[in-house]
């Protein structure tokens, strides 16, 4: 089993269904319009080793720490 244990990886988190369309209406992002990540990038194969459930078209919300602005959220729409 693969450890991911780079210190600067921004956390990773699947929203469901409800809470992406939620949290996309909040920002006035489409589904269409989000940027994609791979299902084989490295943040979401640890998800996968996890346990947790990716399917392509999920919602990834990714929680960067900036000094300047705290915590923001990035999203990404997940593909093969």
């Amino acid at each position: 089993m693969m450890t991911f244990e780079w210190a600067f990886t921004p956390k990773h988190e699947r929203l469901s269904a409800s809470q992406a369309k939620k949290e996309l209406k909040e920002i006035n992002v489409s589904f269409e319009e989000l940027p994609l990540i791979r299902r084989t990038d490295p943040a979401i194969r640890q998800l996968l080793e996890e346990g947790i459930k990716i399917e392509v078209d999920d919602v990834i919300r990714i929680t960067r720490s900036s000094k300047t602005a705290g915590d923001v959220p990035y999203y990404r729409r997940v593909i093969y």
